[in-house]
């Protein structure tokens, strides 16, 4: 948290550098404390009864738990689409017009302190994102921070709760979804390895240092993957004890809206990849637009960083909320993967 000059001196003093645990310890602890504070204190901006769009205070989960990556880490108006995002981008099955996508309909629900990145000057650039050929090895890795995650019980996706909309079945959690999103990439060409790792359970404090060093092991075991999807779904209560849903109907299909969130430098830490996450969410956000305009909510930018300072096509997945069915859930990844997977298929080089 020092500047430069102030965190040399204190470096270089014996007698400051040995507080140094101790305070790592005080700060440590008010992040777990954040992390657990209730999600009933979460009280909608607007009219709730308005689905269609981004209607809720941000998250609980995904906003304070991304404080627990610190602990593991030291410190480090509208405009048409132009240049590559002009022209129709099609992949396997899917073929979407970006040029039709205008900069006024990217929201950005900033909660950054000190950035404020215009959304037309960053939907201009390209993220420095490379993607080798399937043939080379995988692209993709899909991976889950807090894999327990769950939706409302519905027909007969019912479950075992590890928790409260938590549970440890793989076939009604965050791999489930993952699994989906897997099966589409896939389907569109690409090589995708899916982690089932728990990281969030038995203990759900820490979680997103273990999740750091499982997607630094997945990257040394495969140099050739450079997007990392950290798949998650949202928490929306109301004080007075209400689940909020984030649905959209799709060709008559009740799908959850998907909500991508990037992580900045704006808390303290080095991340120098941000930008290139931030202008590769703009393109995820405007493919999604060009697939159905009720699809994505606001992109949520982050002073946290969210480990997605590890490549620069790192970005965390939010598919719908606790108060959406796992059906719902599993359309919108569906829906999320096709219109990720035109964005993609742009920065993958020839064999």
């Amino acid at each position: 948290m020092l500047d430069g000059w102030a965190a040399l001196v204190v470096d270089q003093s014996p007698v400051l550098t040995q507080g140094k645990e101790a305070v790592s310890a005080s700060l440590t602890q008010q992040e777990e404390t954040a992390d657990e504070r209730s999600e009933s204190d979460l009280v909608p901006e607007t009219d709730p009864a308005d689905q269609s769009g981004d209607t809720s205070a941000p998250e609980t989960e995904t906003a304070s738990a991304s404080a627990e990556a610190e602990e593991a880490e030291e410190q480090e108006s509208e405009t048409g689409a132009e240049s590559e995002a002009e022209a129709e981008t099609e992949t396997e099955g899917i073929t979407l017009d970006l040029s039709q996508v205008k900069t006024s309909q990217i929201k950005v629900d900033n909660h950054t302190e000190g950035l404020n990145p215009s959304v037309a000057d960053y939907w201009e650039k390209e993220p420095s994102l490379t993607l080798q050929p399937a043939s080379a090895g995988p692209q993709i890795l899909i991976m889950h921070t807090h894999a327990t995650e769950a939706y409302t019980m519905d027909g007969d996706d019912v479950y075992t709760e590890s928790d409260e909309s938590r549970t440890t079945d793989e076939n009604y959690n965050m791999i489930r979804v993952g699994e989906e999103m897997k099966a589409v990439f896939e389907e569109l060409g690409f090589s995708v390895v899916h982690d089932t790792t728990t990281y969030d359970y038995p203990g759900y404090n820490g979680s997103y240092g273990r999740s750091l060093e499982g997607v630094q092991s997945y990257l040394e075991q495969y140099p050739t993957i450079q997007v990392v999807l950290d798949v998650h779904r949202d928490a929306l209560i109301g004080s007075d004890g209400t689940v909020y849903a984030k649905t959209t109907a799709i060709d008559e299909e009740q799908v959850a809206q998907v909500m991508l969130v990037v992580g900045t430098d704006d808390g303290g830490l080095t991340h120098h990849n941000w930008e290139d996450n931030f202008t590769l969410a703009l393109k995820l956000q405007g493919a999604m637009l060009a697939l159905d305009d009720t699809l994505p909510r606001d992109i949520d930018l982050r002073s946290q960083r969210f480990n997605q300072h590890l490549t620069a096509g790192s970005l965390l997945v939010e598919v719908g909320t606790s108060g959406n069915t796992l059906q719902e859930a599993l359309a919108g990844a569906r829906l999320f993967a096709r219109a990720a997977g035109t964005v993609y298929s742009q920065y993958v080089v020839s064999s």
